[in-house]
């Protein structure tokens, strides 16, 4: 055990003293910043304020989670809602009295054909598909095979459709072909096939026109 001696006994009280000098410093500019710094005087002559401050800061943080939780809720509503539409358009009744006749009478004419009935769907699908973009972008060859395709789809559901329900298959075919040409005729187009010819035959006039000035 080791026993200090006069000389370590003597400087013990002196190094205490340092400590505590070096304690009450710090203390001392802590002290002195708190009351001598502008932003700690703000504080403490605006306390109120900062009260408030802080009250507005908690409120909106509680109106911000309200509005996110409506927010999630309404968006986890309208796709669900989307999801059952979009379902009910693909594999509704309504589609289904249209597209089954359609296979049924595609399947009873392709036998001994290289292409299956299947294939002739997917093609009927993809011109479907086709021109009634370009009847929405306003092209008159789209809309004109728009209208053919549509004759035609009523004439093959009126075919292939179950003994007695031609007719009433017919007539839907024709109903939601009226429906979907509804925007398909009203779409206007900013530059039509005829606006582009003549454009480029009066760009290739006034290049003949330049080159024959030189």
């Amino acid at each position: 055990m080791h026993t200090p001696t006069s000389g370590e006994q003597d400087l013990a009280p002196i190094d205490h003293i340092r400590a505590t000098e070096a304690g009450t410093g710090r203390w001392r500019a802590l002290t002195d910043w708190w009351r001598d710094n502008r932003a700690t005087l703000f504080l403490r002559d605006n306390w109120l304020l900062g009260l408030f401050a802080l009250a507005a800061l908690a409120v909106l943080g509680v109106l911000l989670w309200a509005i996110w939780v409506l927010v999630t809720k309404l968006v986890v509503a309208v796709s669900a809602g989307l999801g059952a539409a979009g379902d009910w358009v693909t594999g509704g009744p309504i589609t289904h009295s249209i597209s089954d006749p359609m296979r049924a009478y595609l399947d009873a004419h392709t036998a001994g054909l290289p292409a299956t009935g299947r294939d002739l769907w997917i093609t009927w699908l993809v011109a479907v598909g086709v021109l009634y973009l370009g009847a929405l972008a306003g092209s008159t060859y789209a809309r004109v095979g728009w209208a053919a395709i549509g004759a035609l789809t009523a004439a093959a559901v009126y075919a292939g459709a179950p003994a007695g329900t031609g007719p009433a298959a017919a007539g839907l075919t024709a109903a939601v072909w009226l429906a979907l040409s509804l925007p398909a005729y009203a779409a206007t187009s900013r530059v039509s096939l005829g606006d582009a010819l003549d454009s480029l035959t009066d760009r290739r006039a006034r290049r003949t026109v330049t080159d024959t000035t030189y």
